[in-house]
């Protein structure tokens, strides 16, 4: 789970998110085992970063690649 969360950070950073935006920086957190999220809560978060680009009207190929990572997620903890 930790890659999956390094990744979307990496995949973030590239699209231009900064360390300023809170959802970035509650992965990074995680990622850094500074705090500790549940795979679903994770999933959350990543709902609400697509909702936020939709509304900017980014590239669909951008959300469809955060949709990705959430099938990764659900994968990961169905295990």
């Amino acid at each position: 789970m930790k890659q999956i969360v390094y990744d979307i950070v990496v995949f973030l950073h590239l699209m231009g998110f900064t360390n300023k935006n809170t959802k970035l920086k509650l992965l990074t957190n995680m990622y850094n085992d500074k705090v500790e999220i549940e795979s679903e809560a994770l999933v959350n978060i990543v709902e609400s970063i697509v909702d936020d680009l939709k509304k900017r009207n980014v590239n669909e190929s951008i959300v469809s690649c955060l949709y990705d990572f959430i099938d990764l997620i659900n994968h990961e903890s169905s295990y």
